[in-house]
């Protein structure tokens, strides 16, 4: 029984692996494709031709490297869920955390500290700014942060205008 393992999308190489390869004459339009992708390509058609690998199929999986379904596609042979894989991430996430071997948790606290309330309720408490001051400083600073964008992209502008100029 074969595994198969997850691939990301090959969008990312170019236009030339948009649709399925057919025959050798699609292979000799690969011009757009950086040299190495071009390469994996190639590769994969020629070991889809040999008979001990027909059952992979690689030759009608050559536009995607070889790898055939969605990159979250489970085998047969080994298959869980994206919650059980989650639950281990934070897991793996505590323990990398811990110091002395004691679990943390977000805020660097034993994970088993009785000490700690969670208070799992929320209240509206009001909308808006407590006064016009508070309200002007807001806007103040909003207006000087897209002004520095603004000057940001600007200077990113005029810098690489005049170095392509050079």
């Amino acid at each position: 029984m074969k595994c198969i393992g997850a691939s990301k999308a090959t969008e990312s190489f170019g236009a030339g692996l948009d649709r399925r390869i057919h025959d050798a004459e699609d292979l000799e339009r690969l011009d757009g494709l950086p040299a190495h992708v071009a390469e994996l390509v190639r590769a994969c058609w020629e070991l889809g031709g040999r008979p001990e690998l027909e059952g992979l199929r690689l030759r009608a999986w050559a536009h995607m490297l070889g790898f055939r379904g969605h990159w979250s596609t489970k085998s047969r042979c080994y298959s869980t869920t994206m919650t059980a894989l989650r639950r281990a991430r934070v897991a793996f996430a505590k323990r990398h955390r811990a110091r002395d071997g004691i679990p943390l948790d977000a805020w660097d606290r034993p994970e088993d500290d009785q000490a700690t309330i969670v208070l799992a309720t929320w209240t509206y408490v009001a909308t808006g700014y407590a006064t016009e001051g508070e309200r002007w400083l807001a806007l103040s600073a909003a207006a000087r942060a897209r002004e520095r964008r603004w000057i940001a992209r600007e200077e990113l502008t005029t810098t690489t205008a005049s170095a392509t100029a050079a």
